[in-house]
């Protein structure tokens, strides 16, 4: 009987060991997926949540936006409402945008500092919140810090500005009186919101009286005529008395009276100038706001005074 001839050996590596390079595979894919997700970003993770809510704007880079009633909220910047008109019309506009966008440039940035993983973010992933809340109180404490600084910046601006404008016009209204010969009729001072004339009641109103004197006619013609030159800024008239009760059946007290002699006022430079009714205001605060002592006779008859003010255009405008 022949023998059987033996089979030559297969080469290569057995097939079970094909089988169990693929399980290795598999479980370092798993080991490294689970390594993966272990480490955090607090960045990614903020865009992810800020991306689920629907009152957030990621208009901005590495960014959340917050839009809430006049104000925008991201890196710093703030936009106080109704604002941007007056800084177009007090000529810094383009300096406060050139601000807001290189703190917008820069403020996340700044906040935000990417941090290496350790025990404790990894216990963290769980709770992603917790480091939005870290990087909106970081914003948020920018942006009130920037938002102090433009707000003391732009009444910096409108008082510097005002003050010039106001400066002008006491220039320009005291040439006026003394074309007019009454400069020594009126006292005159100003600030950065308006230039106020003080006319002494003694010659406007006899005692206890609001009808403007007939001998003092020409006179307030002259003063019409000045507010008729200003006649598109924002005009007060104010009526002052002392501090001596008033003993009348037609005006109850100092205030009534005071407010009868500022609407006479008013009434009369109307009648008499060409002034826009919007704006013109009138007042009275009878014995309220004096500016001398009522202990004596001078002081009192310094605190008989209609006072005119008269705002620049500046505080006109916000007015």
């Amino acid at each position: 009987m022949a023998k059987r001839k033996e089979q030559p050996a297969e080469e290569g590596s057995p097939a079970w060991m094909a089988t169990f390079s693929d399980l290795m595979n598999l479980l370092l894919c798993f080991f490294v997926l689970l390594f993966a997700s272990s480490t955090t970003d607090a960045e990614k993770i903020m865009r992810i949540v800020n991306s689920f809510n629907p009152e957030s704007y990621s208009i901005l880079e590495a960014g959340s936006v917050s839009l809430a009633e006049g104000q925008i909220i991201s890196g710093g910047v703030t936009q106080l409402p109704g604002i941007e008109s007056l800084l177009e019309y007090i000529g810094v506009a383009t300096e406060a945008k050139g601000n807001n966008n290189e703190a917008a440039a820069t403020g996340t940035d700044n906040g935000e500092d990417k941090k290496d993983t350790t025990s404790e973010e990894a216990e963290d992933i769980t709770n992603p919140f917790s480091y939005v809340k870290e990087d909106e109180a970081s914003a948020s404490s920018e942006q009130a810090e920037a938002a102090e600084i433009s707000e003391k910046e732009l009444k910096e601006q409108m008082e510097e500005q005002g003050l010039e404008q106001s400066e002008e016009m006491y220039d320009e209204i005291t040439e006026i009186a003394e074309s007019y010969d009454i400069d020594d009729r009126i006292v005159m001072d100003y600030n950065s919101q308006y230039v106020s004339l003080d006319l002494n009641g003694a010659i406007l109103f006899d005692a206890g009286q609001a009808d403007i004197r007939s001998d003092a006619r020409v006179f307030m013609q002259r003063i019409a005529a000045i507010l008729g030159k200003y006649k598109d800024c924002v005009i007060e008239i104010e009526g002052h008395t002392d501090n001596i009760p008033i003993h009348s059946d037609k005006y109850e007290s100092n205030r009534y009276l005071s407010t009868a002699r500022a609407n006479k006022v008013l009434e009369f430079v109307e009648a008499n100038a060409d002034l826009i009714d919007e704006n013109m205001k009138a007042a009275g605060y009878g014995e309220s706001r004096p500016v001398a002592s009522n202990a004596t006779e001078e002081g009192r008859a310094k605190n008989r005074r209609v006072s005119i003010k008269i705002y620049n255009q500046l505080n006109s405008a916000v007015q």
